[in-house]
């Protein structure tokens, strides 16, 4: 197979959060009678930087899915990709791995894939739903895992995603967009409408906690065992330091929705913006500087690459890496710059 190789260019579309509802509530007829939910993606050879909706690292692998069933794999940071056949065209907007072989990816029409090969090639295990979205996804092992996604979607299963078990947690049905373990083993939901979830009993009951803002919170961070931070709409940061049950603002003076964020090896965090900047904290959260960064606007995923010292930001821009260790510097000289 051919590698494809990463090109600037910007193709601007809608991000997952704002515009898929329109899209996945829409099924096209294809050649054949077909349907983008099962027919295979397509090979094209600027996939590296079209919509790309998230990101995992495996071993020495890069993993990155998007839009038309997209899924990319690169063993060189980025440099070269390969395109895997998938059997979807259908927008896919999350991948998670539980080990390096077992991993699922899921998005629009309620498609789910799974792979046993790390990455190498996928199946589908759901029928499509024209009504469902998956925006997010979280296994514990190889068999037990949880969707959560558009209208309240919130999936759970105990055997790999063959089977799915669908209930109802919370009365308003927002859209959930972010599900996470902290360490001490509770699991965190964060939707629109400010919802935030938490289960202390591995996803068998869920209760809605006390929040202090009603707008969208994109992805939640679980930073220790009882500190908690979540972000969204007109970049609003919230902290928690007693597991969720009592939230404070984080006031930093940058207005750009905020997306996605990551809690680095070195205990840093950084937030990803609709901007060219992140923003960073050296201190679990309680203090975030703007770090300018070209060419990550519409960032919608990031995570860090030990093995090169990278972060990784996926987006409207396609994939984009940015050297780790500048990034901690500029962050440093910041934080040095406002003692």
């Amino acid at each position: 197979m051919s590698s494809l190789l990463f090109s600037p260019n910007h193709y601007p579309s809608s991000l997952k959060y704002l515009g898929w509802l329109v899209v996945s509530l829409m099924v096209i007829p294809l050649v054949f009678g077909s349907t983008p939910e099962q027919s295979p993606s397509e090979r094209m050879e600027l996939s590296p930087s079209s919509l790309l909706l998230d990101i995992s690292i495996i071993k020495d692998e890069i993993i990155v899915v998007g839009e038309r069933g997209h899924i990319l794999k690169s063993k060189d940071g980025g440099e070269s990709w390969r395109q895997v056949t998938t059997p979807t065209r259908t927008t896919l907007t999350n991948v998670f791995f539980a080990d390096d072989k077992h991993g699922w990816a899921s998005g629009h029409s309620g498609v789910i894939l799974s792979t046993t090969d790390g990455g190498d090639s996928w199946t589908h295990l759901a029928e499509p739903d024209p009504e469902a979205s998956y925006f997010d996804a979280y296994f514990f092992d190889e068999w037990k895992g949880f969707f959560v996604g558009s209208y309240g979607q919130y999936s759970k299963t105990m055997e790999a995603g063959t089977s799915l078990e669908d209930e109802y947690i919370n009365d308003l049905d927002p859209h959930f967009y972010s599900i996470k373990e902290s360490p001490n083993g509770d699991l965190f939901i964060a939707g629109e409408m400010g919802q935030i979830l938490r289960s202390t009993n591995q996803g068998r009951s869920w209760k809605t906690l006390k929040f202090p803002y009603e707008g969208s919170l994109f992805d939640l961070l679980c930073i220790s065992e009882d500190t908690l931070l979540t972000f969204g709409l007109r970049g609003h940061i919230f902290r928690s330091n007693n597991n969720g049950n009592r939230w404070e603002e984080i006031k930093h003076g940058e207005p750009e929705m905020l997306t996605t964020g990551i809690v680095l090896s070195s205990g840093n965090i950084l937030l990803a913006s609709m901007a060219d900047k992140v923003l960073m904290s050296n201190n679990e959260g309680m203090t975030f500087y703007p770090i300018p960064v070209q060419g990550i606007d519409g960032t919608v995923a990031v995570q860090e690459d030990p093995n090169t010292q990278k972060i990784y930001f996926c987006g409207n821009h396609g994939f984009l890496a940015v050297d780790l260790q500048t990034l901690e510097a500029s962050l440093n000289q910041a934080a040095s710059g406002n003692e």
